[in-house]
This record gives C-alpha cells, sequence and structure tokens, in this order.
C-alpha cells in the first residue's frame, strides 16, 4: 500500500507543478562589449520568445557604457531617478524576486520603457555609476507577445574595471500575465519526475518481499 501512496504523491506534486509555471530557458555565457576603438560598442538583439521579433536591445563598450533599451511598449525595471529626472538606473534583482505587473508597486522599482537606453553600468571622470558596476544580477523584464503580456529575466554581470557585461542567460515564463521568480529555470518534466519515483515505490517494495 506504502508504493502506492508514494506513486500518487510523486504525481500530485508533479501536476501542480506543471500548473504553477512553464518556464521557457535559454542559458548562454558571453561577454558583450569587450570592443575597442574603431568599434567603441558592441550592440546586441534580444528576442526573448524567439518569435522573430526584436524585444530588447543591448549595447556595451568596454570604457564607458553599457545599457538597455526597450522595443515597442516593453519594459524593464528600474531604480527611479529622483524628479525632476525622467528615468533611472537598470535594476539588479536578486535571485527570488517576483518579477510580474505588481513589481513596481510595493517595491523600489519601477517598470520603465523608453526610446534612450538605460544604465547597466556608466564610467565618468566623477565616478563609476550603475548597478550592475563589477556586481551580478537580474534585469526584470516585461514583453508583449502574440498572446499577451509575458514576464522574464535576463541574468548579468558587471566585468571588473569595465563596462562590459558577461550575459548568463535569460528565461520567461510562457503563460502570458503570469509572474516569474527572478533566477528560476524549468522544472524537470513531469514524466520524468512521475518514472523517477514509480522506480523509488518499486525498490522499496522490493526490498520488502525480500
Amino acid at each position: 500500500m506504502r508504493h502506492w501512496l508514494i506513486i500518487l504523491l510523486v504525481a500530485f506534486l508533479t501536476g501542480a507543478t506543471s500548473l504553477i509555471a512553464d518556464i521557457t530557458y535559454c542559458p548562454t555565457n558571453f561577454i558583450l562589449g569587450d570592443v575597442w576603438v574603431p568599434q567603441p560598442d558592441e550592440l546586441f538583439s534580444l528576442d526573448m520568445d524567439a518569435n522573430g521579433t526584436v524585444d530588447f536591445s543591448l549595447a556595451a563598450g568596454n570604457y564607458y557604457f553599457s545599457g538597455i533599451h526597450a522595443e515597442s511598449e516593453n519594459k524593464y525595471l528600474i531604480l527611479p531617478s529622483l524628479p525632476p529626472n525622467i528615468g533611472g538606473r537598470v535594476a539588479a534583482l536578486g535571485s527570488g524576486y517576483l518579477i510580474g505587473s505588481n513589481s513596481g508597486e510595493s517595491n523600489p522599482e519601477e517598470w520603465f520603457g523608453s526610446d534612450n537606453y538605460s544604465s547597466f553600468i556608466r564610467i565618468l571622470d566623477t565616478g563609476k555609476y550603475g548597478e550592475f558596476y563589477e556586481s551580478h544580477g537580474y534585469v526584470g523584464l516585461e514583453f508583449d507577445s502574440e498572446d499577451g503580456t509575458h514576464y522574464g529575466w535576463l541574468e548579468i554581470e558587471g566585468l571588473t574595471h569595465s563596462s562590459s557585461i558577461r550575459i548568463y542567460g535569460w528565461a520567461y515564463e510562457s503563460t502570458s500575465g503570469v509572474g516569474i521568480v527572478a533566477g528560476a529555470i524549468p522544472e524537470p518534466s513531469s514524466g520524468i519526475l512521475f518514472t523517477i519515483g514509480a522506480i523509488g515505490a518499486w525498490t522499496l517494495r522490493k526490498r520488502k518481499f525480500r
């Protein structure tokens, strides 16, 4: 009887997982902005859901600036500047931050989109600025697709003494309107987990018979 309870428990848990989230994840590992004169900037077009439409544009140089620009009506989370200034620095979110429609309500971050670039890192004679300067974090993203608004994250790290960034990957929630946790990646498929649970239960039963 015990092994059937284990099987049912695994089936319930995996079924609940599939209902909670359906995350699409694209891991990578490359440096953006490791360039020098006469090519001061390196550009990257980010198509979150690989549908052929650019959702965000990234730019980075080795020694003065890196940032993000939202295409169309898409947005990203920033730490807003004090009025009357508009915009702000791109927020470096920690792992576990809930990215969704309410992210800009009860937190210091707020959703923002502009024709201009917002800074990951800016290096000036007066100092170094930006949440990602020599630091690692997640960028909260909101983008529109054919079936509605989706939420995702981009994982980046600012390189030492530079405005270049290392991009580790990005992910988004495939169900429109559903938020995503920064750093969340897809769970193993329900079928795989169910099979593992069934094998474990069969092993327990076999040991019991012995």
